[in-house]
Order: C-alpha cells, then sequence, then structure tokens
C-alpha cells in the first residue's frame, strides 16, 4: 500500500509564526486563489449594520483572540443571510485601512463557519494556530485534533529555533472558534494534560523512552481527558512528568527528558514533584488556561506551592483514574492547575461536578490549626501565611482552632500499643502504597519490554532504585501498612475532619506549604532520592483520609539568589483541607474567599504577584507570552 502523504504548513505573518491545519472547514470554495493568504471570516446577521458590526467585531477579535491580529484582514469572508452585493461598499470603507485585497461574500445558509483567523489555501479556508516556544521545557508533545475531535497528533511544526533553539514549538486554536455559553461554559478552554494520561492518537511515554517505544498510540482517552473534551476543553499537548510519576531531583534524576524550568524566582528553582511540567506549564504561558495533573503523595500539591499556582488534590476517586499509569490505587487522584481561583473553581466543577450545581452558601464554622506542622518563628514568610489565616479568620467569623494531632492521638488511643501517631504511620506508605507500583505496573512492564527486544528497559535512577527495593516488601508489611492505614483513616474521620455531608464539610485544616527558602535544581547530590514513602508528613494527611486538599498562591518573599545575586521572589503558599466528598465546596469558598480578601489571580514568569512590591527582579521569562520577542527561523 502506497503511503499516504500529509502536510504540515508553517507560516509567518510578521514576526509571529503560524500553523495551518492541513484539513480544510467543509464549505464551498471560496475565490481562486493558488497561493496561502491569511483570511478573516465574519458573520452578518443584518446587513443593515454591516459597518458598525465589522468595527465592533475587529475590535472584540483583537481582545479576545492572542491567535487573530489584523494581519488576518488582508482577505475577507462576510457570511451573510443573504449574498447581497449591497454589504460589498460597506465592508471596503470599514477595511480600507487594513488594506484588504479581496472581499468575499457567503451566504449563511451554505454552511456558516465559525468567525475568526483561517488561511485562504486553493480556495479552501484551513483553520489557523498561532504557534508559540516553549521555553520552559513544561511539554513533552505538543498536540493538534484530527478530524475526529476526541483524537489528536503530534503537532509537526517548529518556529523561533534561533531564539529558542532547543524549544519544542506549541499550536494553539483561535479562541474565535469556541464561543463559551452558560450551557457550554468550557468551549475552547485550553488544556494540558500530564503524559502518563492517555490522549488518543498519541504515546503515553511517562518520562521514559523505553515505555514509549514499547506501546503505540493510544486508541483511547482517559476517561478524565474524554469527560473534558466532551465540555469542550482543547488539549494543547502533553506535558512532562518524572519517570512513572515516581519521585525525582531536578536535574540529576531526570535522565531519559530534561526537567522542565520553575519560572518563578530566579529560574533555577525545582519544580518539585511529579506534575511538574503541568504546573510549569501553567506558570510560564498565558495562553493555557489549565492543565491536568496526578496526586498520589504530593504530586499536585508541591508543584503548585512552589510555582505559586492553584492546585488541589481531590478526594480519593472523586474523578476517574482508567487509561493513566498507576502508582497505587490507594492513593491515586487527577486534579488540575489554575492561575486564579475564580477559575479554579469552574475547573473543580467540570472535573468532580457539574457547572449547573447551585453554588454552596453556607460556610464551614471550624478552623483547624495543627500546632506541630507550623513554625514558631517571626520570618517574613512566616508574617505572610499568618496575615492571610487572619484575613481567613475575618472572612468566616470565626478564629481558629490549635491543635496538637499527637496529643489528640495519645487522648483518644485508637491503638493498643503505646506507641505515638507518628510512629505508628512511619512505614505505612512504604508498606502498603508501594506493593502495588510493582506488582501492577514496574515488573510487567520489564518483562515485557525484556520479552520484546531481549533485553532490560533503561530506568532513571530513582526507578533503578525501586527496582531493587521494590520486591523486598513482604506481604505481611503490605497487609500490616493497609491495616494502619484503615485504622488512621477511621480515627482522623472521627476526631479531625470529618467527611462531607450533601458534599459540605463543617470544618477545614490550614497547612504550611511553603518554606521561605529556595530551593536550587542545580544542587548536586550523593546519589538519586531513593524515595520509599517512608516517614509521615503533613503531605500524608490528605491522602490517608481521602480527602480533598487545595493549594493557595497568597503572596511571596524575597531571598538574594545565589545564580543572579539579586533580590528575587518565592511564592508563599498555604494548604486548606476539607472532608472527603467536598472537593466543589472547598474550590467554590477558596473563590469566595479570595474575591472578599482582594487576593489576586498570579500572574506568569518570575513573581506570581508583580504588585506587591515595586523592587525590581531578573528573569529568563518574559512576564507575558505576549511580550515574547518572536523571530527566527522555521
Amino acid at each position: 500500500m502506497a503511503a499516504q502523504l500529509s502536510a504540515s504548513i508553517t507560516l509567518r505573518l510578521g514576526e509571529t509564526a503560524y500553523y495551518m491545519h492541513q484539513v480544510p472547514e467543509q464549505g464551498n470554495p471560496i475565490g481562486v486563489n493558488q497561493m496561502t493568504a491569511p483570511c478573516t471570516v465574519f458573520t452578518l446577521h443584518d446587513t443593515s449594520t454591516a459597518k458598525e458590526v465589522l468595527s465592533e467585531s475587529i475590535e472584540r477579535f483583537g481582545r479576545l483572540d492572542d491567535v487573530w491580529s489584523p494581519d488576518f484582514l488582508q482577505n475577507v469572508v462576510l457570511q451573510s443571510l443573504s449574498s447581497q452585493e449591497s454589504i460589498r461598499k460597506d465592508a471596503e470603507d470599514i477595511l480600507r485601512p487594513y488594506n484588504t485585497s479581496s472581499i468575499y461574500i457567503t451566504s449563511v445558509s451554505s454552511g456558516a463557519l465559525n468567525e475568526g483567523p483561517y488561511f485562504l489555501n486553493m480556495g479552501r479556508l484551513h483553520p489557523a494556530y498561532r504557534l508559540y516556544p516553549d521555553y520552559a521545557g513544561a511539554f513533552i508533545a505538543p498536540t493538534v485534533p484530527t478530524e475526529d475531535p476526541y483524537c489528536y497528533k503530534p503537532l509537526d511544526a517548529a518556529a523561533y529555533r534561533e531564539t529558542y533553539p532547543s524549544s519544542l514549538t506549541v499550536a494553539v486554536p483561535s479562541r474565535l472558534y469556541h464561543s463559551p455559553t452558560p450551557e457550554n461554559p468550557f468551549a475552547g478552554t485550553r488544556v494540558g494534560v500530564k503524559d502518563i494520561m492517555d490522549l488518543c492518537g498519541l504515546r503515553t511515554g511517562a518520562s521514559s523512552r523505553a515505555y514509549t517505544q514499547l506501546h503505540g498510540p493510544r486508541t483511547e482517552n482517559a476517561e478524565v481527558i474524554q469527560k473534558l473534551l466532551g465540555l469542550g476543553f482543547i488539549v494543547v499537548g502533553k506535558l512532562k512528568t518524572t519517570q512513572f510519576a515516581d519521585s525525582e531531583w531536578p536535574t540529576c534524576d531526570y535522565v531519559d527528558y530534561h526537567a522542565p524550568f520553575n519560572p518563578r524566582a530566579d529560574g533555577y528553582q525545582t519544580t518539585s514533584g511529579s506534575s511538574c511540567g503541568s504546573a510549569a506549564a501553567v506558570a510560564s504561558y498565558e495562553w493555557l488556561d489549565f492543565a491536568l495533573g496526578t496526586d498520589t503523595l504530593g504530586s499536585i500539591r508541591a508543584p503548585a506551592t512552589v510555582q505559586g499556582l492553584y492546585g488541589m488534590r481531590p478526594s480519593l476517586d472523586a474523578t476517574s483514574f482508567k487509561g493513566i499509569i498507576p502508582y497505587t490505587k490507594l492513593a491515586d487522584t487527577v486534579g488540575g492547575f489554575a492561575r486564579d481561583a475564580t477559575s479554579f473553581a469552574k475547573l473543580s466543577r467540570a472535573l468532580y461536578g457539574s457547572i449547573n450545581d447551585p453554588p454552596f452558601s453556607k460556610k464551614p464554622s471550624k478552623v483547624l490549626y495543627p500546632v506541630e506542622y507550623w513554625p514558631e518563628t517571626s520570618t517574613e514568610h512566616d508574617a505572610v501565611l499568618e496575615s492571610f489565616i487572619v484575613k481567613l479568620e475575618r472572612h468566616l467569623g470565626v478564629e481558629r482552632t490549635r491543635i496538637s494531632l499527637e496529643e489528640i492521638w495519645a487522648t483518644t488511643k485508637p491503638v493498643h500499643e503505646n506507641i505515638t501517631m507518628k510512629e505508628y504511620l512511619e512505614h505505612v506508605f512504604e508498606w502498603a502504597g508501594n506493593p502495588s507500583q510493582w506488582k501492577d505496573f514496574l515488573s510487567p512492564f520489564i518483562t515485557k519490554y525484556r520479552n520484546t527486544y531481549g533485553r532490560d528497559p533503561a530506568l532513571n535512577p530513582q526507578l533503578q532504585f525501586k527496582r531493587g527495593y521494590l520486591p523486598t516488601i513482604t506481604d505481611e508489611q503490605e497487609k500490616e501498612g493497609l491495616k494502619r492505614w484503615k485504622i488512621f483513616k477511621s480515627w482522623y474521620e472521627t476526631n479531625i475532619l470529618p467527611p462531607a455531608i450533601d458534599g459540605f464539610s463543617d470544618t477545614l485544616l490550614l497547612l504550611p506549604w511553603s518554606t521561605g527558602k529556595p530551593d536550587y535544581r542545580d544542587t548536586y547530590r550523593d546519589g538519586p532520592q531513593r524515595f520509599t514513602g517512608i516517614g509521615f508528613f503533613f503531605y500524608n494527611l490528605s491522602p490517608y483520609s481521602e480527602g480533598p486538599e487545595a493549594i493557595l498562591p497568597v503572596g511571596q518573599t524575597s531571598y538574594t539568589s545565589r545564580i543572579t545575586n539579586s533580590t528575587e521572589h518565592l511564592p508563599a503558599s498555604i494548604g486548606i483541607s476539607s472532608g472527603k466528598g467536598s472537593d466543589v465546596m472547598l474550590t467554590d469558598f477558596i473563590a469566595d474567599l479570595m474575591t472578599e480578601t482582594n487576593i489576586q489571580g498570579v500572574g506568569v514568569g518570575s513573581r506570581a504577584f508583580e504588585n506587591i512590591d515595586n523592587m525590581g527582579t531578573t528573569s529568563l521569562y518574559p512576564q507575558s507570552a505576549a511580550q515574547l520577542p518572536l523571530r527566527g527561523d522555521f
């Protein structure tokens, strides 16, 4: 069978690069042009007001869309209720300053196109995608849709290599093609997905060249991605992760692929956690609305913290994990990243509820403050977190309740042994969470790879360590770990944070996720991280209790960078937990809280909050994608 020919066309208008999708829109041929040319489609429902409609549309396109520009007015298609030549003169008057060369008038009844920018080629209109450089190294595979809206293909295009020689290029469609409505508020919403999630048409790589080699492109989407596509979301690419979503230190543990860059502060801080690429993309690029990640033991919460974003680990089983590479079904969850609380709440409804559900009018009445995790110091960072907690108390009209989990544990005696909570839980994740990683994924993968290629797969240092360590966990240890996990969950729900009732949690619990201290990506280590999950820390609370925990960026603190020898700014973030099943309620509450306390959403680039002070800062990253110096060959 002869190979099927396909074309990938990259074009430039001024200094901005574009991708012309190879599949044209349906409809009758327009004009007789042989060369590719930019074009804008307008719809005129009332031909008597053509001038007003065109003027308003040009202003609206420029305000709402980062793909369209006046350069697309070189050719214009006017869709009207009838092909009345009377509107041509009105259009010529409005378009004269833009040097429009051709105006085509078509009837809406012959098949309306979405308004916006296109490329006119051989009489056909092809969707226009703007190309952006992935200078943060967050993406592993940019994507564009196929003719099947639920299936994608890798983007075969490159631009800006002269400025960003090692960067991939990401294509985004015009926002004008998909107009959000009250019934479909997510139409055209751009999202990136972590590369342990199956996306139809692409390979799932999980930061492993061997795993990528072993499996062909997926033919189905992970269920959570299928759900979002059905709501109108558009996937613009797959994002980097640690290998098999395990725990790795940048940059030393990243072997198969380079770690993404955290844009905050001096640009050389750790990205932290396996959803590193997802967080780096949202923190770097204004043109990306959301990104999906997963959290087993902190892989959404940690990246959200160090990159100054909203992120949430939801309740266990709040949404499907089918079609995603697992670690352990005891704690694997899907969540997202956002730059402002209102959008974050909408994403939560898309993932875990319904946009049509009424908002929660009742507020929690209790705020828990576990003293063993809060520092008794008075640093600049501590003051930022304390200031936010005071605002939270005022918002709720209650004062925090200081508690000691260890004291409550000792008083209530959930086990017969004379043992502290921390000691009792020391090996719980190590014994209960790790065995399934070996039995259900890593061992079958290694076996299949050896049977296929006659040799073992290459593994990053952390996974090399895990390959030797995981089989040493005994069945007895696993059984004991599961028992202790179950006992802790029951005790926690009874004495600390009860499950939600009808989606509402009356109690919140606060945790100090950020430290105010830099953590550089270029730190030399003695060896791989050798993470086993041993120990008990505050980040274990929500996985063990199966409830949601959201990260809120509430400010930033300064430090002197050893990279830039200048004052830089680190995000300051707090974690808020609530009862299991209160995912939508928690993010709705956070949106109301941040609005009432006038805490703005975060920006992209080196500083999450640009207006907190006027001190200058240096950064490798532009504060806005619109300010990028886009030039170079393509």
